[in-house]
């Protein structure tokens, strides 16, 4: 290969996204203050445990519901996201090319499942699930994992993530990374790299 060998994305904000505007509607139904079902469900130390793995996603919503309500939490818990078709596109360009693609989500115990009912599980070569390693991004110890499992040179490795500290955590490692806030990052940094 040339200069890249492996593409790495971040999940949530790269491949899928959800909308906010139906996490609002929610709040507003369920007569919560706009923002609080992301403030309790993001709490640092609550999403800290769900995406090592020490809580289970049914765990983690149960502890949103005891804040918010069950009808909320359920609610919030069962949207169902969309991919990106712009990055789906371009991974299975890229993979026709050659070009193995993988994941590194700071996921939860579902993660698995939630790509097979996506139908995207096969569009990728590698699934690095934050739950299943035990450590998550920014933690440079999730990024080394990844080389290991990889086995390919730290600048051989394009990664885009939608948030900087995670883009700061892989260039840390040696990583070519790149901030991702639509499709046509991925695109330009593919360019840059030479995979188009």
């Amino acid at each position: 290969m040339g200069l890249i060998d492996v593409l790495l994305l971040d999940l949530d904000g790269v491949v899928r996204h959800y909308d906010p505007a139906a996490t609002e509607a929610i709040e507003r139904k369920s007569g919560l203050p706009p923002g609080r079902l992301h403030e309790t469900a993001f709490e640092t130390r609550l999403l800290h445990s769900v995406v090592t793995g020490a809580i289970t996603r049914a765990e983690w919503v149960d502890r949103v519901a005891s804040a918010v309500g069950p009808v909320a939490a359920t609610a919030w818990a069962t949207q169902r996201p969309a991919v990106d078709r712009e990055v789906l596109t371009l991974v299975r360009k890229l993979r026709v090319d050659g070009v193995r693609v993988g994941l590194l989500t700071n996921g939860t115990d579902r993660v698995g499942a939630e790509l097979a009912e996506l139908r995207i599980a096969d569009d990728f070569d590698e699934v690095f699930n934050s739950a299943e390693i035990g450590v998550a991004k920014p933690d440079l110890r999730i990024f080394m994992h990844v080389l290991r499992v990889l086995g390919v040179a730290r600048s051989a490795v394009l990664f885009l993530d939608d948030s900087s500290a995670n883009v700061r955590g892989a260039s840390a490692v040696g990583m070519r990374a790149h901030l991702f806030t639509s499709a046509s990052d991925l695109t330009d940094a593919c360019k840059m790299y030479r995979l188009i």
